[in-house]
């Protein structure tokens, strides 16, 4: 460990101590620690069953860093990017839950899972499938994306094809209100964003040609758009989860996909929270979450660590680990995304195609209760069965 100093010199330059920041190895108090990378929109949604997982029976850790965009982790699973973190990363303490930061190690630390909100093979470094051979990928919760604007925005809608106009020829498209010349005011991600992904598989625009700045991450797209002077010049995307938590700065357009006649929010209004044209497939931007972590040895069903499995297959709702207490059902609904068991269509692939899909054990009314504090399903428990359906979490569900 390092001394406590007031300066760091290297090469001429100096650096602020970070004595008052922890050393990442030095987080959990001897339980195992597992080290991720990827997507920012998923930091928090990694964060809360982290939480869960260090209150369990056999304690797990997690530190997790999201400043390389959402391919960063699977790069670094495939060694076809860096293999290892180096720098600052987060992880949640038990006992507050709260975002901290650590630093990793000098050398840097091996990335042992992934994390993003689309397939592999649309990073610009997977160019074939046989890339990604060896490798888990479990798909998860739903996370949906929607193009945001500043809060005093009298915007309420755009198109795929006018989203395609603004970011590709920028002021030069001539789509008011989008014209300043300032590159900030139109506010995009990079190549690896999973953000930026989705949208480009949604317009057909080149996911490295988009006008703008890059903001580097959701919650500074949001903070950038705030300051912006003037406001309803202003534009940018993020996940929902990011967007609902900052409902006080920005608000979300509504989205028009190229084929629909009408613009629609993922909720059933620009108000509420219930996701509900996103769960019947009205609303086009969303994808499952993707958990990836390295094949063991023993063939393609085995892992290359338990630590990862363990915290892979809790994400992607495969297992929960003894003494977790809250499924990531829960989980996903406490940071605005969507349990598969509230979705009522999937899809084909990345933005692919969308087929009825019921869920095998509904959750939606613990959904509607969850988001909107009321439900028209009766409670149930043990000393309350229903009468009609089945009891689930607390409600009865309609099967």
């Amino acid at each position: 460990m390092l001394p406590c100093v007031t300066a760091l010199v290297l090469g001429g330059a100096t650096f602020p101590a970070l004595a008052d920041t922890p050393n990442c190895a030095d987080i959990a108090g001897g339980a195992p620690i597992v080290y991720g990378s990827g997507g920012s929109s998923q930091r928090d949604l990694i964060g809360k069953a982290a939480v869960e997982l260090e209150n369990g029976d056999h304690p797990l850790y997690v530190v997790y860093q999201d400043s390389g965009g959402a391919c960063a982790g699977i790069n670094a699973l495939t060694a076809l990017g860096p293999t290892a973190i180096t720098g600052t990363a987060y992880y949640w303490p038990a006992d507050t839950g709260t975002k901290t930061s650590c630093n990793l190690s000098f050398s840097g630390d091996e990335v042992q899972f992934a994390v993003m909100g689309v397939s592999p093979l649309l990073c610009p470094l997977i160019t074939d499938a046989s890339l990604v051979e060896g490798i888990h990928d479990l798909s998860g919760p739903i996370s949906a994306y929607v193009p945001i604007v500043p809060l005093a925005s009298t915007q309420q809608s755009i198109s795929a094809a006018a989203f395609y106009l603004v970011y590709g020829l920028g002021p030069a498209a001539g789509i008011a209100p989008w014209t300043n010349p300032d590159a900030a005011y139109l506010q995009r991600r990079d190549e690896n964003s999973a953000a930026q992904i989705i949208f480009s598989a949604a317009t057909g625009l080149p996911v490295n040609k988009y006008q703008g700045t890059d903001a580097g991450s959701n919650t500074t797209m949001v903070a950038n758009l705030t300051a912006l002077p003037d406001p309803e010049a202003g534009l940018g995307f993020v996940s929902t989860d990011v967007a609902d938590v900052n409902r006080d700065k920005v608000h979300t357009l509504a989205w028009r996909q190229t084929g629909q006649e009408v613009a629609r929010w993922p909720d059933s209004s620009s108000t509420t929270f219930d996701k509900a044209n996103v769960r019947d497939g009205a609303y086009h931007l969303w994808n499952p979450i993707h958990f990836f972590g390295l094949a063991g040895a023993g063939g393609p069903d085995s892992w290359d660590n338990p630590e990862v499995q363990a915290l892979v297959e809790y994400l992607a709702g495969a297992s929960t680990p003894a003494g977790v207490e809250k499924s990531i059902d829960s989980i996903a609904i406490a940071n605005h995304n969507i349990p598969v068991c509230a979705m009522h269509v999937a899809r084909e692939g990345d933005l692919g195609p969308e087929y009825a899909a019921p869920p095998e054990a509904p959750c939606d009314c613990l959904f509607d209760y969850s988001t909107s504090g009321t439900t028209t399903c009766d409670a149930c428990d043990d000393a309350n069965p229903c009468a009609a359906g089945t009891c689930r979490a607390g409600f009865c569900e309609a099967y």
